[in-house]
């Protein structure tokens, strides 16, 4: 881009770095008070452009310095396409071109380049009969702490690929698993078998790259049901993070409506669950599924409000090892900071020895995610809840919290053998 005054410097530190790095752009040469207009532009993996722009004023010296996390949160579709979620299961380096802009005419730019994978780490597809998923090992510089991690009713990769991608910028092994909804797995989330997720956990923990005894799981929303099943069911699990978590198990769906068919299986039987498609609901599933977006919260609540079978409750209390449990209260999907804190009771009454914890968010809804990604747009086909900059806020509060959580409860890498920034100076 031709600029129209070369004596005005844009920079921006970090410029190259993880997506979960926060940037501050900083700008000299400019008269003294003068007002500036930040704008950037990104084309997404879909080739997709989103644009932002934030104003502000130089100070007395003529410089001005800016926190980039309002511009990248305020992101939104550009070129007339419709206004929808950023997406949730690319790992391709976001590359941001950020214009200085002076009464509506550019005079500097720089290109701000975010990655979910970090340089050395090493990425593995695995797509067979025994698990599908993708592997992230940081350099072989001996065996770290494992985390596995699965999204939730989605299917695929969406959430697992870019947290377990970041987790190993961050020195850990990570594998992101996915278990149904493509390729040789189940089409719909119906009667998943727990021993898919066993023997992946029994592979996992047994690679080279993996330490021992140091092996957790994360999820999301179904996920997170699923994380905390695998957590009171797996000694070998060690530590669970559970976003937008459940205290019961539910029916299974098939595609967007609810099964009356259990969502696990063990043992060749299904695991117990709370029915989504009682008789007694179906004129709340009705109004539910005639609006738009769809919001969900009605069918949970009038579940809870009814019957809902105590074999069906997850016996969290059986977890070896510490729970982490992340919320948002604006969550319209399901109450998940109300089942939270039925997790947490559980956990207290059962006199649960390790030290659990619940974070939850005001202004933040279902789809908590990584730091550092737009939030302008939280609803999709489905009501998530959330607000902008709540959601943003509560991102990266929470992913803190992740990485402080494993670190404390699985171990921290060598510093000798770090990625990613950690307290506040860069490792090899």
């Amino acid at each position: 881009m031709t600029v129209a005054n070369e004596s005005i410097v844009v920079t921006a530190s970090p410029a190259t770095g993880l997506i979960d790095e926060p940037v501050k752009i900083h700008a000299s040469g400019l008269p003294p008070g003068a007002p500036l207009v930040l704008r950037a532009f990104l084309l997404d993996s879909r080739g997709t452009p989103w644009t932002s722009h934030v104003s502000v004023e130089a100070d007395a010296r003529g410089t001005v310095a800016a926190d980039c996390e309002e511009l990248i949160s305020m992101l939104t579709v550009a070129g007339g396409e419709p206004a929808r979620p950023f997406d949730g299961t690319s790992i391709s380096p976001l590359r941001f071109e950020i214009v200085a802009e002076m009464s509506g005419r550019p005079v500097a730019a720089i290109e701000v380049c975010r990655r979910y994978v970090a340089d050395g780490v090493r990425r593995t597809e695995l797509s067979d009969r025994n698990r599908h998923g993708l592997l992230f090992e940081p350099p072989a510089d001996g065996p770290r702490p494992g985390v596995v991690v699965v999204g939730g009713s989605s299917g695929g990769l969406f959430f697992a690929s870019q947290m377990a991608a970041l987790l190993a910028g961050h020195g850990f092994t990570a594998l992101a698993l996915a278990y149904f909804g493509g390729g040789l797995l189940p089409p719909h989330l119906v009667e998943i078998p727990l021993e898919y997720f066993t023997s992946t956990l029994d592979w996992f923990s047994s690679l080279a790259s993996v330490k021992r005894g140091s092996v957790g799981v994360m999820g999301i929303s179904r996920g997170a049901e699923l994380v905390l099943l695998l957590g009171s069911r797996t000694p070998l699990v060690r530590a669970v993070v559970a976003y937008s978590p459940s205290n019961v198990v539910w029916s299974g769906l098939r595609g967007d409506s609810p099964s009356e068919a259990s969502a696990w299986t063990h043992g060749g039987k299904p695991i117990p669950f709370a029915s989504l498609t009682d008789p007694r609901f179906a004129g709340v599933r009705k109004r539910v599924f005639a609006s738009s977006p769809i919001e969900l919260m009605p069918m949970f609540e009038a579940a809870f409000a009814g019957h809902v079978p105590a074999d069906a409750a997850i016996p969290v209390e059986q977890t070896n090892g510490p729970i982490l449990l992340v919320s948002g209260e604006d969550d319209r999907m399901w109450p998940s900071t109300w089942m939270g804190e039925r997790v947490m009771e559980r956990l207290a009454a059962c006199g649960h020895p390790f030290p659990s914890r619940h974070v939850h968010y005001p202004k933040a809804g279902h789809f908590m995610r990584a730091p550092g990604v737009s939030t302008s747009v939280l609803n999709g086909k489905f009501a998530l809840g959330g607000e902008r900059a709540g959601q943003a806020t509560a991102n990266r509060a929470a992913w803190t919290e992740t990485l402080s959580f494993l670190v404390a409860t699985l171990g921290m890498p060598e510093r000798s053998d770090c990625l990613a920034v950690t307290g506040g100076q860069r490792c090899r």
